[in-house]
């Protein structure tokens, strides 16, 4: 810890957020994996494991609106600190779980967890950084996630298999609270450091109030659209690429590439975003995107396919810093960037829950490639609000 308060100085409270968000998205996505094994080993049907899928997702996006309110009280940080302990506790009780119905409270208790992190992350972010470095901070930090996403839900599967799926989760449990153990000692002895200047807020606002603004409904609606497609593009492309005759042995090297793309557009674009402008670089890659999209669902030879999801994997996820800014940007005449993110992050929950449920249904009755006809079509609605945004003049803070 003191080498920790030595090397990192005044970015310590930057490590300390950014600790959190690699093991929060690692955690999360390992948490999902875990689902066949517990599956196999409580025999459970397949409905009763979608819906423990559901469980979580679902308490998520109902935590999302208190997330802020709570931070108020204890402190963003603190809150984030708290959801570590949180979700670690659910991981635990699903390791000695022994019924569906204590599967389904543990899957609560980790969706409270990971439902808290993002939108008062971002909050922080939002606050902590300069406006002029504002994308190029998002792109890093949405980044940063992707590298636990990859990194810890892929040592899952190497120690499931030495170790099995129980004794994995403990693991995972020790290792978690650990770390939360360290960084609440830290906190405590280096408060100074984890304190840095913030953006004020300029006038404290009701959610409703917020929502009257129309250039924040812009971001928000260019986000939730864009979210539509992007989080569902990954998990229908196996479908698609299978359908395209792709031998299944190769499906690995796309999603491989697929999630490079992703990490790559998010730290490009955050910093094109900070020097043409947010609005601006959102809408190129929307048409760009959506461009890219119908290549796709209309390509046939392979190096044309890998070429498009390659650059589709900088896209869908690459927009994520820029969307986030255009979010804090229209909200930073008054400041009240937890509860802006909280209500943004409800709406593109809220999408993400509806897109994979559509977009099967146009699978099982249009087929795999209309799906993707559909989520081009998405993405380019997306770009109006985004468009709306740009024309829109920032608002002036009321006397």
């Amino acid at each position: 810890m003191q080498l920790l308060a030595k090397l990192r100085g005044a970015h310590a409270h930057l490590v300390l957020l950014n600790t959190l968000h690699i093991l929060n998205d690692g955690y999360q996505a390992s948490f999902m994996l875990l689902l066949p094994f517990i599956s196999k080993s409580s025999h459970l049907s397949l409905t009763k494991v979608g819906s423990l899928g559901t469980v979580l997702n679902l308490t998520a996006l109902a935590i999302v609106i208190p997330a802020s309110g709570l931070a108020r009280r204890l402190g963003s940080l603190r809150t984030l600190l708290l959801a570590l302990f949180v979700y670690a506790t659910g991981f635990l009780g699903a390791s000695l779980a022994g019924t569906y119905i204590r599967l389904v409270m543990m899957f609560i208790v980790s969706g409270l967890g990971y439902g808290i992190f993002h939108p008062l992350a971002f909050g922080l972010i939002a606050k902590w950084s300069p406006k002029e470095t504002l994308g190029r901070t998002m792109g890093n930090f949405t980044a940063i996630g992707d590298v636990g996403r990859i990194g810890i839900s892929a040592a899952l599967s190497f120690l499931i298999v030495h170790f099995g799926w129980r004794h994995t989760t403990l693991l995972y449990v020790l290792l978690a609270f650990t770390t939360g153990l360290v960084i609440v000692l830290y906190m405590r002895k280096n408060s100074d450091r984890i304190t840095p200047p913030e953006r004020p807020i300029k006038q404290k606002l009701t959610a409703w109030q917020i929502l009257k603004s129309p250039r924040y409904i812009y971001a928000v609606a260019a986000n939730a659209l864009d979210s539509f497609a992007s989080d569902s593009l990954y998990v229908f492309l196996p479908f698609l690429l299978l359908h395209r005759g792709i031998h299944p042995a190769l499906l690995g090297s796309f999603t491989a590439a697929f999630f490079f793309g992703n990490i790559f557009g998010k730290t490009l674009l955050g910093r094109v975003a900070d020097r043409v402008g947010k609005a601006s670089v959102f809408i190129s890659a929307e048409v760009l995107m959506a461009l890219f999209i119908f290549l796709l669902a209309g390509s046939s030879a392979a190096w044309a396919i890998i070429s498009c999801a390659i650059v589709l994997g900088v896209f869908t996820k690459g927009t994520q810093p820029v969307q986030k800014s255009m979010i804090a940007e229209a909200v930073e005449h008054h400041g009240n960037y937890d509860k802006a993110f909280s209500l943004a992050t409800l709406a593109s929950n809220t999408t993400k829950t509806i897109a994979p449920i559509t977009l099967g249904f146009i699978a099982s009755t249009a087929g795999i490639v209309w799906t993707f006809n559909t989520m081009a079509i998405v993405v380019l609605a997306a770009a109006i609000p985004g468009t709306l945004f740009y024309l829109s003049k920032k608002p002036v803070l009321d006397a």
